[in-house]
């Protein structure tokens, strides 16, 4: 209800946005149609700016990053991931068939690294590190934070350089991955594992299959 909630008087707010750069533009007398084209990039730019702002902002006033999440830290979580999930939205629907430009993530906190391919959702951007070079493949879930016992937790997880997570992959908060080491396709990955370097992991839950040193990983 919460999600919903905000997830409205967000959508309302773009909205309102949309008529309020309409209005401006159909001032310069375009006509209807090539007024409303112009209208829709304009707003797509400014409400990035407007949900990559509530985002930062929420994100500034929790009080705890990570850990459990209650009370007003939950609100304020709640407004950092539906910022960033109709920021997605509305990517997607510009961006039709294309993987999410990086840019996108970097607004929402991530920090890209030099080679660092996304072809999924990260979802609490600004707890997941990615090593260089390192690939993450169509339709994997990679997650801050997770519901257990009906309570929220939040942990940073860290992936190593020149990893890659498999297509349709589950990585849950506080997972560390070695550097060179393979997730297999559909594999998930527990809260808190630790996987190890120049490795190959898969199953669910993983469990790893083979070691190699990172010359034959290269191969």
């Amino acid at each position: 209800m919460l999600f919903f909630a905000i997830q409205l008087l967000l959508t309302l707010s773009l909205l309102i946005l949309f008529l309020f750069v309409y209005t401006i533009i159909d001032s310069f007398a375009f006509g209807l149609v090539p007024s409303v084209i112009i209208s829709i990039p304009v707003t797509y730019l400014l409400s990035l700016v407007l949900l990559a702002s509530a985002h930062k902002l929420s994100r500034i006033a929790m009080g705890t990053k990570e850990g459990e999440i209650t009370g007003v830290n939950l609100i304020l979580w709640t407004v950092q991931a539906t910022s960033l999930d109709i920021a997605l939205t509305l990517t997607r629907k510009l961006f039709i068939h294309s993987p999410i430009p990086d840019f996108i993530y970097q607004l929402f906190g991530f920090k890209r690294r030099k080679g660092v391919s996304i072809l999924t959702t990260l979802w609490d951007p600004d707890l997941i590190d990615v090593g260089e070079n390192s690939l993450i493949g169509t339709g994997a879930i990679v997650s801050g934070h997770h519901i257990r016992s009906q309570k929220m937790y939040r942990k940073r997880l860290r992936i190593g350089k020149n990893v890659t997570i498999g297509a349709y992959c589950v990585i849950l908060p506080g997972v560390i991955i070695g550097d060179n080491t393979t997730v297999a396709m559909g594999s998930t990955v527990p809260a808190n594992w630790v996987l190890d370097a120049n490795s190959l992991y898969g199953g669910v839950p993983v469990k790893k299959l083979k070691s190699f040193n990172s010359s034959e990983k290269s191969e």
